[in-house]
């Protein structure tokens, strides 16, 4: 058994092991107790923060001299620091950009933070795991020393020996008490029975050899066989004895060690798994694209993890199948059966881990592919191949399952609460990962669209205008400069009332504002002011533009010159008003003459008119048109004036 001593070196050990490696990683990790302090910190974590680790250590979220301002340059308290988010809620939270300010270089630094709480079995919060830049967090399990005493403390208190002495013939001279308690027989049936009745059959030869040799060599040390129960149950011992040649008997001591070869194999199977784990975080941090994840994870699953067989399925929503990209392990035509009889729809072939892995985005295990339901398709398959458990786990990209990994062990109840809690980690890693490359991605696409936005603004014959919410210019396209007469560095900064005429009354540049600031958009014509005093039109749209929490942060105008239109429509107007006088001056100089010349031409019907009288009229006629001509002459030129 451990001395206190040797469990303190070893935890000491633990915590140098775990301090080692977060130096060595290319993030920054913190780790936070359920106080919310700071109590761990690597280099990197020191060095994108700007402080010394006395500094950090004992820091909490809280803390007012973090100066940490969100993505949209506000000020962020501490309670929405993700580290305070988690400690509040015991629930990750991940993706947060922030801004930190260093005070040792006075610059400001931005980071991709998450942070993950730990909870025990019983749901208490452990501790606080923040990590931050361009890589997944590190989830790295340590199999604490005082868990591995607790275990071992279990074994040696759940384990008891049987002693038992034979004679040379095999009979039977003393058992103790446990030998009844252990194998559930009472102790006067236990002296009736045949020597080693209780070995199972396979381990008799085994055990009858060892008896040999024990009397040859007069002491055995250790020698293992399996003993039955009443109730059946199969118990795993290791066996130490004694030869007396005089008196001519065997003594041995049995220690039950069923208890404690389980535990060796699930500690050996932790190690794997926590090996496991960094195999695949190391994967995470170094891969460069999707595929570099889906490349290795097999080969890492089999090889370090000790699974039988592991493989990539991608999603195929076109034929509603699940398509094998990458496997390793045994194989051995699993894939072309699988291919065959799986689907992600809600039917029996869908219905499997994998299928529901897809439909459902969640992590799936079997413990007994042998009696699973859900495995009943596959189960030959599986089983013929030595697959006695298996998990499948959803890839996910924007709450979207694209594709699942399946591992499978090679021991029923392979899945316990700690190693699915474990495979769960792993999970959100590399979730967290492809999350990332997407990021990566769309920010990639966004900024290109950035630069052809930008690049259209700048291009655009429609002058454009960004303001702050107090209306101070930030930015102005060429359009709008050569519009104004100002150039960008002259606008930015100053007031967009710069550009007054005094066309515009007070009251309505209040109602423009009171609607701006009520989330409307504003359209309307102004009247400005250029930089050589000038004056000159426009047709204004204004529009606010609110972050995702729906706060304005800019205004966005645009505007057409319509000087020229103005200056027609004027002229137009005024026209229309000189013709509109000319045509009443005019009307009553027609009239007369266009009397005359209608009252000769009835005249003219009439029969009683003499060829004098006509002659007369014609001349009066010709003198009325040509009166009529002369007004007409003169309605055009005033017109044309």
């Amino acid at each position: 058994m451990n001395k206190p001593s040797d469990i303190v070196n070893k935890d000491i050990s633990t915590e140098e092991e775990f301090i080692q490696l977060v130096e060595q990683l290319a993030v920054g990790v913190i780790k936070h107790l359920p106080d919310g302090s700071i109590t761990l910190a690597n280099k990197k974590a020191l060095e994108l923060l700007g402080l010394t680790k006395d500094q950090l250590i004992g820091k909490t979220p809280f803390d007012p001299s973090w100066h940490v301002i969100n993505e949209q340059g506000q000020d962020m308290p501490g309670q929405l620091h993700p580290a305070a988010i988690a400690l509040s809620t015991k629930t990750p939270k991940r993706n947060i950009i922030m801004g930190v300010y260093r005070p040792l270089t006075k610059d400001r630094v931005w980071i991709l933070t998450s942070a993950v709480p730990e909870l025990d079995q019983f749901e208490n919060l452990k501790q606080i795991i923040v990590t931050f830049s361009e890589v997944s967090e590190l989830k790295r399990k340590e199999i604490s020393l005082n868990e591995n005493n607790r275990m071992v403390k279990g074994i040696l208190d759940s384990s008891y020996d049987m002693i038992i002495v034979y004679n040379e013939k095999g009979e039977k001279l003393f058992l103790s008490n446990s030998v009844a308690e252990i194998l559930g027989h009472s102790i006067d049936t236990l002296y009736t029975l045949p020597p080693f009745s209780s070995v199972i059959e396979e381990d008799t030869k085994r055990t009858e050899a060892a008896i040999e040799e024990l009397k040859i060599k007069g002491t055995i040390k250790y020698f293992e066989n399996r003993l039955k129960t009443v109730n059946g149950e199969i118990l795993e011992f290791s066996w130490s004895g004694k030869w007396d040649a005089d008196l001519k008997y065997i003594y041995l001591i049995g220690k039950n060690i069923t208890n404690q070869k389980k535990y060796q194999e699930e500690l050996l199977k932790s190690r794997r798994l926590f090996k496991f784990t960094t195999e695949i975080n190391d994967l995470i941090l170094n891969a460069k694209e999707p595929l570099d994840l889906y490349n290795g994870i097999c080969d890492i699953a089999v090889n370090i993890g000790g699974f039988e067989f592991a493989f990539v399925g991608l999603r195929d929503d076109i034929n509603e199948k699940i398509v094998p990209y990458k496997y390793a392990g045994k194989e051995t035509g699993y894939l072309d059966f699988f291919k065959e009889h799986i689907s992600i729809k809600n039917i029996p072939e869908g219905n499997g881990p994998s299928g529901r892995t897809i439909r459902d985005g969640k992590l799936y295990y079997c413990n007994d592919i042998s009696t699973d339901p859900a495995m009943l398709i596959w189960r030959d398959e599986a089983l013929k191949r030595g697959f006695k458990s298996s998990l499948t786990m959803p890839v996910r990209v924007d709450d979207y399952t694209i594709a699942q990994i399946a591992i499978y062990a090679n021991k029923e109840n392979f899945f316990t609460n700690e190693e699915l809690e474990l495979m769960t980690r792993i999970n959100e890693n590399i979730n967290y990962a492809m999350n990332n490359f997407a990021m990566v991605e769309k920010h990639q696409t966004a900024q290109n669209k950035l630069v052809t936005l930008s690049q259209a603004i700048e291009q655009s014959t429609t002058a454009i205008m960004i303001t702050d919410v107090n209306g101070f210019f930030e930015y102005v396209n060429p359009a709008f400069c050569l519009s104004s007469g100002y150039n960008l560095n002259e606008l930015r900064g100053v007031k967009t009332n710069i550009l007054k005429s005094g066309f515009t009354t007070e009251l309505e540049y209040q109602n423009i504002w009171e609607k701006i600031l009520n989330k409307e958009s504003w359209s309307g014509e102004f009247c400005n002011r250029r930089k050589d005093g000038s004056l000159y039109w426009v047709k204004a749209y204004i529009s606010p533009v609110e972050n995702s929490q729906g706060v304005i942060t800019n205004f966005i105008g645009v505007e057409e010159d319509i000087t020229l239109q103005k200056e027609t429509l004027s002229t137009l107007e005024n026209k229309n008003k000189r013709l509109a006088e000319i045509a009443w001056e005019q009307s009553h100089l027609v009239r007369a003459p266009l009397a005359r010349i209608l009252g000769m031409v009835n005249l003219f019907q009439n029969d009683f008119i003499s060829t004098e009288e006509k002659a007369m009229y014609l001349n009066y006629l010709k003198v009325s048109a040509e009166e009529l001509d002369a007004v007409i002459k003169a309605i055009a030129i005033k017109t044309n004036d």
